[in-house]
């Protein structure tokens, strides 16, 4: 017969381990919240702005907002375990809001669908929670430059 502590101590594990969650899910969560950050931004920025860049060695924000999907586009097809390579095709074309945003939103459902895919990797979908949240922090001072509110503030 097992002893009742046993039984306690087995029965409390499996309800935490039941509230605890998951690495992924985590990860899931901080994508969600900087990625809601990122197309806010991209939806305030007006599209006349979308060629402003603060110095001529940076991209404009266009080309940002372009640099986030071409990631997106990686790492989130990585993080089901795609051997796919890095590609900045969206980035090297036309980065005017009009052509950008469906791009990003199309790219955003493949990352949200990544995120919750049963087969969702860790490691690269990490990586571009990682990944956005430095670019996110571009688009803070891009967006304090030309005068308005980032999304997180």
């Amino acid at each position: 017969m097992i002893p009742r502590i046993v039984l306690l101590v087995l029965f409390l594990s499996c309800s935490i381990a039941a509230q605890t969650p998951s690495p992924n899910e985590e990860v899931r969560k901080g994508f969600n919240e900087v990625n809601d950050w990122v197309v806010k931004a991209a939806e305030a920025v007006p599209a006349d702005k979308y060629n402003y860049r603060p110095t001529d060695t940076v991209r404009t924000f266009g080309q940002l907002v372009a640099h986030i999907t071409d990631s997106y586009e990686y790492f989130c097809a990585r993080g089901v375990g795609n051997k796919v390579e890095w590609s900045d095709a969206i980035e090297k074309g036309k980065t005017d809001k009009d052509t950008l945003m469906p791009k990003l939103r199309a790219a955003v459902g493949r990352c949200t669908a990544a995120y919750g895919a049963n087969n969702a990797q860790f490691g690269p979908l990490f990586a571009n929670v990682g990944h956005t949240s430095l670019h996110y922090g571009n688009i803070i001072t891009y967006m304090r430059m030309l005068g308005l509110k980032p999304p997180s503030s």
